[in-house]
């Protein structure tokens, strides 16, 4: 019964056809997505972000203030490393540095202005349990920030907090208009002899303002225009109108994202899945698939393999040949192919076999001239012993093959 068993089980494939395919287009799909997904994933890794950016949907990001600049039908951007032409084309560009940065590294994103450089205010820790949320980790110390951020564009540069939580209301120095703005925590103020002060609060203290002899701008409390202060309509309304103000023609809205580490870098694997070189990858997947296709269809069971090494008197002489030709000494066994015919045509007409050469010579030669057609022996044994390549031997062992066909008279 076991042995039954056992026989009809040889043979029989490990996995059926369909279940092969599976497994192989299932990996091939993977390979693909895999490729694909790690040639995007900076351009989809911002969806739970936490920092302070324009990609970050948290408490302290910007996301909110790009969607609500689209819909008041300003026009905005995503800068991953843009050149400067395209960054001479922007309205306003707006930098989000973190405590992470420095001023300097924020100056050389770009030199094109004017440019927002949005302060960081709170201490944001990412929340465990809700990935792109943050948790409230407390205020920064003003004076860090001032040292990190602003020392590089001004020594004289300070920061200040105030205590509570209040509504404030806003000159806007730009057109003389006042803003309203919800409940802000711990108002956060700039300072300076370099600064001078755009918007301003009821004490005068200033919350955007210009660095002297440039255009660019900082605001100093980030609750203005962060999705955290945006849940409150007048602050969202008093955002866009600062925005609004600091716009110089109808160019776009540019929101740096170099600084959170966003930058576009030119990437051989994303090459391959945009155009000119899509074509070419179409073309290299097809040529896969129909590899596949003709492996997986092809006719008959596969053959199988000999020996390494061959055995046999057979296996002997296509050895010996293939080493005297790899020493191209063919010509050199032409006497000795000779005399071996002669010893053979010999022994097939009945000529003593212990009859020496000059002997056996003679016989044969007495044969020969009993059939006008052969060719005399002593010259072909002469035309062997003169063989000097390849050619010749095979010229003289096709005489002495045909020499020998006529003297047994074998049709």
């Amino acid at each position: 019964m076991s042995e039954t068993v056992q026989d009809s089980a040889v043979g029989r494939p490990v996995f059926s056809p369909l279940v092969a395919l599976a497994m192989v287009s299932v990996g091939a799909l993977s390979l693909l997505f895999y490729l694909v997904f790690a040639a995007y994933a900076p351009d989809l890794s911002g969806d739970y972000d936490s920092r302070g950016n324009a990609l970050s949907r948290s408490a302290v990001g910007f996301a909110a203030l790009s969607t609500f600049l689209r819909d008041q039908d300003i026009p905005v951007l995503m800068s991953r490393g843009l050149g400067e032409e395209e960054m001479a084309k922007a309205s306003l560009i707006i930098l989000t540095p973190g405590v992470e940065n420095s001023g300097k590294e924020t100056l050389e994103v770009t030199s094109r202005e004017p440019k927002l450089i949005i302060l960081p205010k709170w201490l944001a820790l990412s929340d465990p349990l809700h990935p792109g949320w943050v948790q409230n980790g407390g205020l920064l110390p003003p004076a860090a920030i001032a040292m990190r951020l602003l020392d590089s564009l001004s020594k004289s540069s300070r920061l200040a907090a105030a205590q509570g939580s209040a509504p404030e209301r806003l000159h806007n120095g730009f057109d003389g208009s006042e803003l309203a703005t919800g409940a802000i925590q711990s108002w956060q103020t700039i300072s300076g002899s370099d600064w001078t002060g755009y918007i301003t609060d009821a004490q005068n203290r200033s919350v955007v303002a210009r660095l002297t002899g440039t255009r660019v701008y900082v605001l100093s409390d980030p609750d203005l225009m962060n999705t955290h202060g945006l849940k409150d309509v007048a602050t969202a309304r008093a955002a866009a109108a600062i925005v609004q103000s600091l716009r110089m023609g109808q160019g776009p809205v540019i929101f740096d994202l170099t600084l959170s580490g966003y930058r576009r870098s030119p990437n051989l694997l994303r090459l391959v899945f945009e155009p000119p070189l899509l074509g070419a990858t179409l073309c290299a997947l097809f040529a896969a698939l129909l590899m596949g296709i003709h492996a997986a269809t092809r006719f008959g069971a596969p053959l199988a393999s000999g020996r390494v090494l061959a055995l046999g008197k057979q296996a002997l002489a296509d050895n010996s040949a293939a080493l005297i030709a790899m020493t191209r000494r063919e010509h050199r066994i032409a006497p000795r192919y000779a005399a071996a015919i002669r010893r053979r045509v010999a022994r097939i007409v009945g000529a003593p076999a212990d009859a020496r050469d000059e002997d056996l010579n003679a016989a044969l030669e007495e044969m020969r001239r009993r059939n006008e057609a052969a060719q005399p022996l002593a010259d072909l044994m002469a035309e062997a012993s003169r063989a000097a390549d390849e050619s010749d031997a095979v010229r003289v062992a096709r005489k002495l093959h045909r020499w020998r066909r006529e003297m047994i008279h074998e049709r």
